[in-house]
């Protein structure tokens, strides 16, 4: 009998260790990434309007993709417990104007499902099921709406919005009002001020908008003094491909205004290669150390869990 239970928890403890992935994220103990203090949703916002080189925000990009689906409730719960500053999630609007959490135009490869989300009423969404982490059909969880997830991250965690620039800013803006969350949620664009204003005029003084810019980009500078001339954004996600590029050479200029600078090390044209890749296979300090040393308050990681241990090891996050 005791070397039947021996086998058993051998074959546990092996399957514990394999999935989709394999990192050393699965060997953490959830323990002992809880945060050692309450954290609110207001101090998270101090953070973003208060960047200090001693404190580095952790934004997971569509949640904790690894262990649930992207953009799921799951992968926000996750994000939760581990103690995420910002979850960065993508929405589209369904047939009927509902706004879902979903990257793609269509549902084709996150769901057992087939066809644009805008041919789908919120009911018919409803009925598909998402994938799993892994990409293989089977999974529990439906698409959930802006307003759920509003509702499950409210006083909890903030969320980083995408997909939205230019669509559906109104649409979302009523749902953060419905559900009290207006101060949790960040917007965020490529286009110009003007192009902004033009589509939202007042609205964009009532919302937390933070611009995005590019390398391709050539006139970052310009872009950069309308928005600051008109609105004063505290906080800018900056995407370079090299050193060269425009907008790493405005960083300087970002933390002479005193503004959040988000770094994005999801692959290498968006911080030059310093990316969670180059983190796990060299060394952390070879990419989001990079990324701080230049100046980064903020980053944005589909490696959630192994930051947030790295930079509490720093004594960089709370």
């Amino acid at each position: 009998m005791k070397i039947r239970v021996i086998e058993i928890a051998v074959i546990s403890l092996f399957m514990g260790m394999i999935g989709c992935t394999s990192n050393k994220q699965n060997t953490v103990k959830k323990e002992e990434i809880k945060t050692t203090q309450p954290k609110t949703t207001a101090d998270i916002l101090q953070r973003l309007k208060n960047p200090s080189k001693d404190h580095v925000l952790v934004v997971s990009h569509r949640g904790d993709w690894r262990y649930a689906p992207e953009n799921s409730l799951e992968s926000l719960k996750r994000c939760i417990d581990l103690g995420v500053d910002i979850m960065e999630l993508d929405v589209r609007l369904t047939k009927d104007g509902h706004l879902v959490a979903i990257h793609d135009f269509t549902v084709d490869r996150t769901t057992n499902g087939s066809g644009k989300v805008s041919d789908f009423t919120l009911a018919d969404i409803k009925k598909l099921h998402l994938k799993s982490a892994c990409g293989v059909p089977g999974s529990l969880q439906q698409i959930p709406t802006l307003e759920e997830i509003m509702v499950l991250a409210k006083d909890k965690i903030m969320i980083n919005l995408d997909k939205t620039e230019g669509k559906t800013v109104r649409e979302a803006y009523e749902v953060l009002k419905k559900t009290g969350t207006v101060d949790q949620a960040i917007f965020k664009g490529n286009d110009a001020f003007k192009v902004m204003y033009d589509k939202y005029g007042s609205l964009m003084d009532s919302i937390i908008y933070m611009p995005k810019l590019w390398y391709k980009d050539k006139n970052i500078a310009t872009y950069v003094q309308e928005f600051e001339d008109a609105i004063n954004p505290f906080a800018y996600e900056i995407l370079f491909n090299n050193e060269e590029a425009e907008s790493f050479k405005i960083i300087p200029k970002i933390k002479k205004q005193k503004d959040t600078f988000l770094a994005i090390a999801l692959w290498d044209e968006l911080v030059a290669g310093h990316t969670d890749e180059k983190a796990l296979i060299e060394s952390p300090d070879s990419a989001w150390g990079w990324l701080i040393e230049k100046g980064a308050n903020a980053i944005m990681t589909d490696r959630p869990e192994m930051l947030i241990h790295y930079l509490r090891d720093k004594g960089l996050h709370d």
